[in-house]
């Protein structure tokens, strides 16, 4: 039998793929200010606030190789920010405090900030292009806030998609064993209670 979790990811993969798809179409999220959101930067933290260490890592090193495909440029830049976040978002989960839609927030502000700010950085900032500061207001940190404004939404698909397929663990109820009168035991039952007592 498959274990659930692959199903699990098989899903993460689709909802991976189908984002993707949404945010390269035109026309299918609105345009701010010259800007569209990462919706895999979302997906990515919000992937990472379900599941362990080593999968959040490969699978936010993979968002971020896939924007960084997407949208040219530095490859490997989106996807070691991106995996390094996830991982240690996910670390903190296990031992520290329980991820919720707050915390998610937090690291999904962290990640586009980053990637958005280390593009602008490489990209403009470096080569010295006329009206640099403008660049960085009317694109990169829109881009980062709108972001930012969409991952609650792919936060509560990805918690579906989540629990789905993960397993719950069975409550165990343990009777309570009767203690048995005196008069009604046996004479080796009596034997013992009696060497107990002694």
């Amino acid at each position: 039998m498959v274990p659930r979790k692959y199903y699990r990811y098989a899903l993460y993969a689709a909802e991976l793929f189908l984002l993707y798809v949404i945010e390269g179409t035109p026309g299918l999220i609105p345009v701010i200010y010259h800007a569209k959101p990462l919706l895999l930067v979302s997906m990515a933290v919000s992937a990472a606030a379900f599941e362990l260490p080593y999968f959040s890592l490969f699978f936010g090193a993979a968002c971020g190789l896939i924007i960084d495909v997407g949208s040219g440029g530095l490859m490997g830049l989106s996807s070691m920010i991106l995996g390094f976040i996830c991982y240690y978002e996910s670390s903190w989960n296990d031992k520290y405090i329980k991820n919720n839609i707050y915390l998610v927030l937090l690291y999904s502000a962290a990640a586009s900030t980053f990637i958005v700010g280390l593009k602008w950085f490489v990209f403009s900032f470096i080569p010295q292009y006329d009206g640099v500061f403008d660049i960085l207001k009317e694109h990169y940190v829109t881009r980062a806030l709108y972001t930012w404004a969409v991952t609650p939404l792919i936060y509560l698909i990805t918690m579906g998609v989540s629990r789905a397929f993960t397993k719950e663990k069975r409550r165990i109820k343990v009777k309570k064993r009767k203690r048995v009168p005196p008069s009604m035991r046996s004479s080796a039952s009596r034997r013992r209670a009696k060497k107990a007592d002694i």
